[in-house]
């Protein structure tokens, strides 16, 4: 199975475990603080042309259409498609959604205002193709908001592989079991395959983001405190999230 196959796969099978995740979330404090998050970091004021790029479950489409935003959306995998249409359709909220590839989007030059993702840069297989093709679909001055953190980085580092199974002792003592994140061997294949994934993050991301004429980079490198509870920051301590702020 190629990497590409097991993308696929691992994302299908992944759908409705997702799906709970983003439902949580929905209702929670952590709708608010995303779209809070997002508007302060957009770049415009009114009304924009948002492209949410491997929606996943349908979270962006479902809280930036709240805020009077058109947003369309896209995803590799057909079942996230499916889920995310469907939770969107149960939030009534309308959004354009549809199968679509990172690396190749199917819109014209220029056709967004905004472009937002969420732990999606790491499944890149080519990232320097891709924020090439994103910022061809942004309209001048148009902003991307990148998402991410370095969440499979442990299976490269033998240093960090060891803190990260300390860490991880430590959240099943005070979290318990249930709390400390479970990968089947099949989808840790599928990580160690992934060439973001071995990369020192969001340095790498930053430095192939200005290589490709973006201008005005920002980097937040943890946003933990704005959209995670307690616990959430605790278990990812050592893989905060960060935000990339890139301008077209």
């Amino acid at each position: 199975m190629n990497t590409t196959q097991q993308l696929l796969k691992n994302w299908t099978d992944s759908s409705p475990r997702y799906s709970g995740i983003v439902q949580a979330e929905l209702d929670s404090f952590r709708k608010r603080a995303w779209q809070d998050l997002v508007r302060e970091n957009c770049g415009r004021e009114g009304e924009l042309d948002v492209l949410d790029i491997g929606t996943g479950p349908g979270f962006f489409p479902i809280i930036l259409s709240e805020l009077g935003w058109d947003v369309t959306a896209v995803d590799y995998t057909q079942a996230m498609v499916d889920t995310a249409r469907a939770n969107c359709a149960a939030a009534g909220v309308k959004a354009d959604i549809r199968r679509g590839d990172a690396h190749a989007l199917e819109f014209a030059d220029a056709s967004f205002d905004l472009i937002v993702n969420r732990n999606v840069a790491w499944t890149l297989l080519d990232a320097a193709k891709a924020f090439a093709e994103w910022r061809r679909v942004l309209r001048p001055g148009g902003r991307a908001l990148i998402f991410d953190a370095n969440w499979n980085r442990y299976l490269f580092d033998a240093q960090l592989n060891e803190r990260y199974q300390f860490h991880m002792a430590e959240v099943a003592r005070r979290y318990g079991p249930d709390a400390v994140p479970r990968y089947s061997e099949e989808m840790l294949a599928y990580r160690r395959n992934c060439p973001m994934c071995a990369r020192v993050r969001p340095g790498w991301d930053l430095q192939t983001l200005a290589d490709g004429g973006w201008t005005k980079l920002i980097c937040v490198l943890d946003i933990g405190p704005r959209v995670y509870d307690e616990q959430e920051r605790f278990v990812n301590a050592l893989s905060p999230m960060f935000m990339i702020v890139a301008e077209k």
